[in-house]
């Protein structure tokens, strides 16, 4: 038996041998972690795509939120095609279902611009008014049934810890106001709590917790990869750019504020352990356009071939 600190020596020297080897000869066995986005994550299909055409292999996946839910597939059925073919049918079959989301669409949706101005306005004013008394009279604004038939519809009845690819899904918990990371637990119903977008689907009463969207804790989650051991890590941020709010004229743009800039420096802090950080740019496309399903894919293909090359050339 080695004793304790001769193990430690050990185990810093092999650290750093593995990690020389690994820059003279770059691997292709990564990590993915998908970060949250609703509709933008759509892109990491895209992603999984253009590593895959290249010959990586994923030897683990975390995700949060929609990066859960495409994290989830991915792990059961390692295969972009796959993931794509799945998706691609629900939403073909469900287009009248996804006109739910039709009560986020505000004043600044950009599909509405050949609405008249006062048309808008007024309805802008009643899409206030309606969300004002849900949020009031409720702890969400959308039941879950809609999420839940998603999930059911593109997940296997299985758990996690029987997933081709070793598999963390990232919730976290309203009741201690910590992050809870599954490894091992019914699929589907840990991915509908990673899902449940706080304010808008309820909570999840998962074994005595209550939880809610991983992206409200840890939006890209590398952390959760790194303490499953894998070393080299692919981050796959896909939020819209940040930028400095200058509209504070009421409550709920402070609130919305304070809240953007906390979760930015979570996401900043956890990407800087990533090997790469792959950023489609999804700007301009709400987190409840699904409609966008291939635009938002291409975009996250093009990004990471855009990374491929730009890494191949240094």
């Amino acid at each position: 038996m080695i004793p304790a600190g001769e193990w430690s020596v050990f185990k810093f020297f092999g650290e750093v041998i593995m990690g020389f080897l690994e820059k003279i000869f770059p691997s292709k066995r990564i990590g993915l972690a998908l970060g949250a986005g609703g509709a933008r994550g759509l892109a990491h299909i895209g992603v999984i795509r253009a590593l895959q055409e290249r010959g990586f292999e994923s030897v683990g996946v975390s995700g949060s939120s929609m990066g859960a839910i495409i994290g989830a597939m991915f792990a059961f059925e390692p295969s972009w095609e796959a993931v794509y073919g799945r998706l691609r049918e629900y939403f073909d079959r469900n287009r009248e279902k996804l006109s739910t989301f039709d009560i986020f669409r505000g004043v600044g949706d950009p599909s509405e611009e050949a609405v008249p101005r006062a048309f808008r306005a007024i309805r802008a004013s009643i899409y206030r008014l309606r969300m004002y008394r849900r949020f009031i009279g409720d702890n969400h604004i959308l039941g879950d049934d809609i999420l839940r038939e998603f999930i059911c519809a593109v997940l296997p009845d299985e758990r996690i810890e029987n997933a081709k690819v070793p598999l963390a899904v990232v919730t976290y918990d309203i009741l201690t106001q910590r992050e809870v990371v599954f490894t091992a637990g019914p699929v589907r119903q840990i991915v509908i709590a990673s899902s449940s977008i706080p304010g808008i689907f309820p909570p999840q009463d998962v074994d005595g917790m209550l939880l809610v969207d991983g992206g409200a804790i840890s939006p890209v989650p590398v952390n959760s990869l790194k303490k499953m051991g894998v070393r080299k890590i692919f981050a796959v941020d896909v939020s819209p750019p940040s930028s400095p709010n200058t509209d504070f004229s009421n409550a709920i743009e402070v609130i919305f504020s304070v809240l953007n800039g906390t979760l930015d420096k979570i996401k900043r802090a956890e990407l800087e352990h990533a090997s790469a950080v792959i950023s489609p740019k999804i700007s301009g496309i709400e987190w409840w356009r699904f409609e966008y399903f291939d635009s938002i894919i291409r975009k996250g293909y093009n990004k990471t071939i855009e990374m491929l090359a730009g890494s191949a050339s240094k």
